[in-house]
Order: structure tokens, then sequence, then C-alpha cells
């Protein structure tokens, strides 16, 4: 399972029990995310892939199949990997996935989170906005258990997320592929800055095989926390 920018493994946290009934699961943090050791600053997307790959295959060696679930970041890097590792990936499940190329759609309003100094309140103030702008889509759905996994996301953080998520990589990849693949899109997950027909429009059209794709209702981004119970039931159904 491989999480989103500026998180963590705990962007599964809803999600690993669910599965671990039935698969062996881990939940990963990347480079310079979470536990895991720091990159250089300097590190470029490609090299990124790169060191994820090698990191990969040290861990999981061998020619045991696998099947992959990647959130957004996760997902450009999930797709990377199974083209790479391609036939032991046998099933791809992307949750709102990110990788496309570079383009301006509109505005985020987010805030900068050095905003808020060492002003914890405000701190977690600018973790809600920027929750509610880019990850979920109903305030009720933030708890302090929320804000908590955000706060400690956010502070881990130590490479720059949009060298992949804005590389490019995502639809050359899925072209390559012919692995099951599933798409979850939170049906709340379409904005001026993340236009859902046109993105899910792409992925059809990069893949060369079937594809399913399943709108996940009353869901953000972060489909898998928002609404875990029905991303655990499609992983679960398609795994």
């Amino acid at each position: 399972m491989f999480h989103g920018g500026m998180g963590s493994w705990k962007h599964w946290v809803r999600n690993i029990e669910p599965l671990a009934g039935r698969f062996t699961v881990h939940a990963l943090d990347h480079p310079s995310y979470g536990a895991s050791a720091s990159v250089p600053h300097e590190t470029t997307g490609a090299e990124y892939l790169d060191l994820v790959h090698a990191l990969f295959v040290e861990m999981f060696p061998g020619a045991a199949p696998l099947r992959f679930a990647g959130f957004s970041f996760g997902a450009a890097i999930a797709t990377n990997l199974a083209r790479r590792l391609a036939p032991r990936v046998t099933h791809l499940c992307l949750v709102s996935p990110a990788g496309f190329p570079t383009r301006k759609f509109g505005e985020r309003p987010t805030r900068s989170y050095r905003e808020a100094g060492d002003d914890e309140k405000l701190f977690r103030e600018i973790c809600r906005h920027n929750l509610l702008v880019n990850m979920l889509s109903d305030p009720a759905a933030i708890s302090d258990e929320t804000l908590d996994i955000q706060a400690e996301c956010v502070r881990r953080t130590r490479f720059n997320s949009r060298k992949v998520s804005g590389g490019g990589t995502l639809l050359g990849d899925l072209g390559e592929l012919q692995c099951r693949i599933r798409v979850l899109w939170g049906d709340r997950d379409d904005s001026a800055f993340r236009p859902a027909d046109l993105l899910i429009g792409e992925i059809r059209m990069a893949v060369r095989g079937p594809l399913d794709v399943h709108r996940v209702p009353n869901a953000g981004h972060w489909s898998a926390y928002e609404n875990a119970a029905e991303v655990n039931r499609l992983m679960l159904e398609f795994f």
C-alpha cells in the first residue's frame, strides 16, 4: 500500500485491518516520509522512483506475486513499480491517482503551514483548512484523530511529492501494463484544479486492456479514509 503526498502509512489506517483479514499487508512509509530515512533535497522525481524501486526489490526479492494499492502520489509510485516489476504485479488498485503531466487547471486555495509558526492551535486550523481543500469533502469527516494524522504527516514530510505527482509518468506506465487495473475516485474529488472527468478519461485512453472505474460515493480525494467501508469492499472484491 503506497500512501499519498505529505502522508505516511497512516493514509491507510482504516483499510489495513480489513485487508489483513485476507492478505499479508505491507503499508509503507516512502523515503523522506513518516519514519523512513531521508533523501537528499535535490533528488529528482526520476531519481526518487529509481530509489523506491531499488528499495522495494531489496525488501521483497524473488518472483512471488504482488497486489498494489496506491493513493494519489503513491498511485504514481505503484504504477511505476508495477511496470518495472511485471509480471509479478497481478493487480493494481489506484485511488485518485496522481502522476499526470503538470498542467495549470485552477488555483488551490490552500494555506501555508509556515503561517502557523509555533502556534499549535493555528497549525491545526491550517491542517483542517487544507484537508477540506485537498483531501476530504465533509467537515464532519475531520476528527481529532484526522488532525493528528495530518499534523504528524506534514511535520515528517521531507520530499516534494510534486516531483512525482506532476512528473507525467502515470499514463505512459499504465500503457505498458497487462495486469488487472481498478481505479477508485471519490465522487466529490472533482474541482477546478482537479477535473475528474478529464483525468479519468486520460486514464481510460492510456490503459490497453479492461479497466474498472468506480466513483466512491460521499468521498473526496482521500476516499480510503472518508468512505473506508466502500473502498475496503471494492479493494477486497478486486484483489
